[in-house]
């Protein structure tokens, strides 16, 4: 609530003059100034002689002190006003000047602390650096006393406790490096050491060391961290082990974290990291479309094997379970798995074309697990963007059954009562179908992650299969072997769609193949 510093207060301070110039006035007037007959309507009648003696002492004796009075108090209020108006401006100013000087004395211990706590740090980190060659050296020298003399406990005792409080195991003070959490890193150690066994290696993480090493050297700008005050980074080959071991064993996190030393937390956090850059920086360069010559070079291949000229790939799906999402439920329901599981079943789908080889050159990732195979390449951007610019018009990609007869894709016969050449013709394709089947079972053997229910999040986990299915390639070129005990089978069901044959020119130039297939003894014999 504000109070006015004048009493009135529809009044500006220098309208007051108007005030005590009237005042003087009405002092100065006569005392018959005609206030006695203001308000009778009788002016004509004289009034008495007593009145107007008594009247004239009055106005006389009364008027002037009373004026004197109301003059005194507006002074007096207007300097009671600025009296308060000054206390209350020393006030303020007193409670500002304390709020800066506590503030300032605030900031000033808050660098004190910091400065002290960097310090601490330096010293400790010091300390440490100096302390370990000593606990090398204290260590060897207690080993060499004790087997010289085993007998003596007396000699050994001295270097033993003098070891036990340089490691910080004895009862005297030791000194812990700050915001981190010591955990054991022997594991990982020993493993990227030089003399670690080149089997045992490989079947850790599925590779060889010299794999290893070239992923490390693609990934070692994108993935490596600055040290900070407070910690050293990570070195980029462990945060490509912790990425690589995960999806080679699918181990969860808890036992990631066990074996390299680190949070669980940060083990996920680095896979993620990881496979984002395996997708970003090595996609492009391992997973990629053929060139013309590699293409010409790929029918070759095909034809000299299983007979069908022009065939530039292989098609394959296959389905990735995962755990039942929080949104959209019914599009990654797998019904075919769950009556097959009885189990109920949730699924994300890998879509991929293979060359000769096994090599992936194309895969379309993330549709749900309800979609069926045909569905799928309809939305993939082999169907959307390659097939439609005439990039598929002079070679065929192989697919099973799952799949509709195009201008570009082809397909065995589905219907029943097949004749001799149109056996012979599916046993043709079947071959070239199961080089794709067989890529995708030597991808889900060595990744064991893709074999399970994974809790990575939707909007993560085309990162995790993208970096999978680049993996997969680079473990190709270089000629990795797998080990038996890791192949794994897949059970992925065939739906036939309802239009099979989508373009009467493809169902005529199959006739034409499965015809000089057969009489040319080309096709293959089994069946017949």
């Amino acid at each position: 609530m504000e109070i006015s510093a004048f009493p009135f207060p529809y009044l500006q301070d220098d309208e007051c003059s108007h005030f005590l110039g009237l005042f003087q006035d009405m002092d100065s007037s006569p005392s018959d100034f005609g206030f006695e007959g203001f308000g009778n309507d009788n002016s004509k009648k004289r009034p008495r002689k007593e009145d107007e003696q008594e009247g004239g002492a009055v106005n006389g004796s009364s008027n002037k002190p009373a004026f004197g009075d109301i003059l005194a108090t507006l002074l007096l209020l207007d300097e009671e006003a600025k009296h308060q108006q000054e206390q209350w401006d020393f006030e303020s100013n007193r409670e500002r000047s304390l709020l800066e000087a506590n503030h300032k004395e605030k900031v000033r211990a808050m660098d004190n602390y910091y400065n002290q706590l960097q310090g601490h740090y330096n010293s400790t980190a010091e300390e440490t650096d100096v302390a370990r060659p000593k606990r090398a050296r204290r260590s060897a020298v207690a080993a060499v006393v004790s087997a010289v003399a085993s007998g003596e406990e007396t000699a050994v005792a001295a270097p033993v406790q003098a070891t036990d409080i340089a490691s910080g195991s004895g009862s005297g003070p030791s000194h812990r490096r700050l915001w981190v959490k010591e955990r054991t890193t022997d594991w990982w150690d020993r493993v990227s050491s030089p003399d670690f066994p080149e089997e045992e290696f490989r079947r850790e993480f599925r590779m060889s060391k010299s794999t290893f090493n070239l992923i490390c050297d693609e990934l070692d700008a994108t993935v490596t961290k600055k040290n900070t005050m407070l910690r050293d980074a990570i070195p980029a080959p462990k945060r490509v082990g912790v990425c690589v071991w995960r999806l080679a064993t699918g181990a969860p996190l808890r036992h990631v974290s066990e074996r390299f030393g680190l949070g669980i937390s940060t083990c996920h956090k680095l896979v993620i990291e990881v496979c984002r850059a395996i997708y970003d920086v090595l996609m492009p360069k391992y997973l990629r479309w053929p060139s013309d010559p590699e293409i010409q070079s790929t029918k070759e291949k095909f034809e000299s094997v299983h007979k069908i000229p022009d065939v530039v790939g292989s098609i394959y799906t296959t389905h990735i379970p995962i755990i039942a999402p929080k949104v959209h439920v019914a599009a990654y329901f797998n019904k075919r798995h769950t009556e097959r599981n009885q189990k109920t079943s949730y699924s994300i789908t890998v879509q991929g074309v293979v060359n000769a080889e096994g090599i992936f050159t194309d895969v379309c990732i993330g549709n749900p697990g309800s979609l069926t195979d045909d569905q799928i390449l309809e939305k993939s951007s082999l169907a959307r963007q390659r097939a439609a610019r005439g990039m598929l018009r002079h070679g065929w990609i192989v697919g099973n059954a799952g799949f509709p007869l195009t201008d570009w894709l082809l397909v065995p016969y589905a219907r029943q009562n097949l004749t001799w050449t149109q056996h012979g013709f599916n046993e043709n394709i079947g071959g070239i179908q199961k080089i794709a089947m067989e890529a995708f079972e030597r991808l889900k053997g060595r990744w064991a992650c893709l074999q399970k229910r994974t809790e990575v999040k939707l909007q993560d986990l085309p990162y995790v299969l993208g970096a999978c299915c680049v993996l997969h390639n680079i473990c190709e070129m270089r000629k990795e072997e797998m080990a038996p005990e890791i192949k794994f089978e897949v059970f992925d069901d065939v739906t036939v769609p309802e239009n099979n044959i989508r373009s009467v020119a493809a169902s005529n130039k199959r006739d034409q193949i499965s015809h000089n297939l057969l009489h040319r003894g080309l096709a293959g014999t089994r069946t017949l």
